[in-house]
């Protein structure tokens, strides 16, 4: 209750003024607010030096829009990462080769960021949506807007497993009642006092601090988990060890790093890189808010330049927590590594107080493009605007979705499958076909008007071809090995709890059992006491059942 009164009151603290609105005034309004007996001339006058005086946008500088890009590719999925690398290996020298993947992909996910700017730029589009439809067509616009709505279906239900997971945590630091210990009462009670407030708000813009705050949670949590990596905490004999459960305690096995690479669930990890360089929606917008340089030329090299930073910039962040998680608890890494932690651990708790908060204030912008995301679908755009469409739509939307956390726990299954389906149509599939498209169109233009077709563009093409087809591999294979490491995981969970040994004796069994011990005592010799016979007839019994499960 604290928590969301808190939040509210920062919302209504925050949310501008009508007259604290506009930033900077507009001098092109002073006429509206003007007497209607004043004379045209005057307003003339004024609005023509108004166009004097305001210049045209000049766009956003190329430091500003790295800082922006970087932190709208970083997102929840990151915490997931170091459990992807467990997913294929409990080896330490694991973490090489699954940096270099991470590299990898990361390059490619830079590339394909630009290919869709590019295209965008050379139909004239402004959106993801519309540059597939002046590609392909209007009829087929529904695939590409289907698949971002059931992406940002998943990342909601990836910021309500991190909201309840997390709250958890710290309402068992606290000390709180049972009741709200449990991550499904955290997540009931967040989504109806917190989150449902903010999504039903029209205006977002008191929430934009939240990207700061969510850039801040995440370098401070990369700190944190490498300072607790050196000094050793959590290591057998540390500080911690014996404060988390033993499923989460560090377990490392020795295995070469060149055989971790042959197993198929190395693409679990794959999908969820996927995921973790995913920004590639807004590319035609971030292309066209950039500033072009001063010389009036082409902004696509300076364009290019501002992906490789932010996109070097996120990879430097991803693999930092990835490395940061992996050697510290190696296969016992969970789907959200800050489960790992103790509870008691106050570094753990700031990190866990500062991405719940942060995904609290990133989960309504999320929110905001599944409404009118699944509004467009069903064409209910307009509608959309009224009132009571907005209200129920906001709350059927959140019931499914936060419903279906309530059911689903595990964040690394929900990133990694929704990476290999969803992730690498965005990334990979989708970009490929789009440019694939347009050169094609072009060097048939160039054909037909004489003139040869660069060997670069044809090159550009074959390998673009091949970008396809890996997004379609990624797909299929990506989905299947998660869902096949999520049936394994399983499978040793339950042969875990059947570790222990049978069911405790039924009460005829425990009165034979007396029976013979107090037989074995009244028999016992001079020497031997009731003690000694009763502690032998347990160890017997221990060591015939330690038999019997083998």
């Amino acid at each position: 209750l604290v928590v969301s009164a808190c939040l509210l009151a920062s919302t209504l603290a925050f949310t501008p003024s009508p007259s604290d609105s506009i930033l900077r005034p507009n001098l092109r309004d002073i006429p509206r607010h003007l007497s209607k007996a004043q004379p045209r001339a005057a307003r003339r006058t004024l609005l023509a030096a108004a166009d004097a005086a305001v210049p045209g946008p000049a766009g956003v500088s190329p430091t500003a829009m790295t800082l922006n890009l970087a932190k709208n590719i970083v997102g929840s999925g990151v915490l997931a990462l170091a459990a992807g690398v467990a997913a294929f290996s409990g080896s330490s020298a694991a973490l090489a080769p699954a940096l270099a993947i991470m590299c990898a992909l990361c390059a490619i996910s830079a590339y394909s960021f630009s290919l869709i700017a590019r295209v965008g730029e050379a139909v004239g589009a402004e959106t993801y949506k519309d540059t597939w439809a002046k590609v392909f067509g209007t009829r087929s616009a529904i695939l590409p807007a289907a698949t971002v709505t059931f992406k940002t279906v998943v990342g909601g239900l990836s910021y309500a497993i991190i909201i309840g997971d997390s709250f958890a945590s710290m309402a068992t630091l606290a000390g709180a009642p049972a009741l709200l210990r449990s991550s499904n009462a955290c997540i009931v009670l967040i989504s109806a006092l917190v989150l449902l407030p903010l999504c039903l708000l029209r205006d977002l813009g008191a929430l934009a601090f939240g990207s700061v705050l969510g850039t801040a949670g995440t370098l401070y949590t990369a700190l944190f988990m490498w300072k607790r990596l050196l000094d050793g905490s959590y290591a057998p004999g540390g500080q911690f060890f014996e404060a988390i459960a033993e499923t989460s305690r560090p377990r490392f096995v020795a295995t070469g790093a060149g055989a971790t690479l042959l197993s198929p669930k190395v693409f679990v990890l794959v999908s969820m890189l996927a995921t973790a360089f995913l920004a590639h929606y807004n590319a035609p917008k971030f292309y066209k808010e950039l500033a072009p340089p001063a010389d009036g030329s082409s902004k696509t090299a300076r364009f290019n330049l501002v992906v490789a930073s932010a996109f070097g910039a996120a990879a430097l962040l991803c693999g930092s927590i990835m490395a940061g998680g992996f050697l510290t608890f190696g296969a016992a890494s969970q789907g959200l590594i800050l489960n790992n932690y103790a509870t008691a651990d106050t570094m753990a708790f700031v990190a866990r107080v500062g991405i719940a908060l942060s995904i609290i204030f990133s989960y309504p912008l999320n929110f905001v493009g599944l409404r009118e995301g699944v509004l467009a679908l069903f064409g209910k755009s307009e509608a959309g605007k009224r009132t009571d469409v907005h209200v129920v739509s906001t709350v059927l939307l959140m019931l499914l979705v936060n419903g279906l956390a309530l059911f689903v726990k595990n964040l690394g299954l929900v990133v990694s499958l929704g990476g290999a389906i969803l992730g690498s149509a965005l990334v990979y599939i989708f970009p490929a076909l789009m440019f694939l498209a347009t050169s094609a169109r072009d060097a048939s233009a160039k054909r037909a008007a004489g003139t040869l077709v660069p060997r670069g563009q044809t090159a550009e093409m074959v390998g673009t071809a091949g970008l396809a087809v890996l997004g379609a591999f990624l797909a299929v294979v990506g989905a299947v090995m998660s869902l096949k490491a999520q049936v394994i995981e399983g499978q040793l969970v339950r042969q875990r709890a059947r570790a222990p040994g049978p069911p405790a004796p039924a009460n005829g069994e425990r009165k034979r059992r007396t029976a013979r011990v107090g037989e074995g005592a009244r028999r016992a010799g001079p020497g031997d006491s009731a003690r000694e016979v009763f502690q032998m007839c347990l160890a017997m019994e221990d060591w015939e059942r330690r038999v019997a499960v083998g």
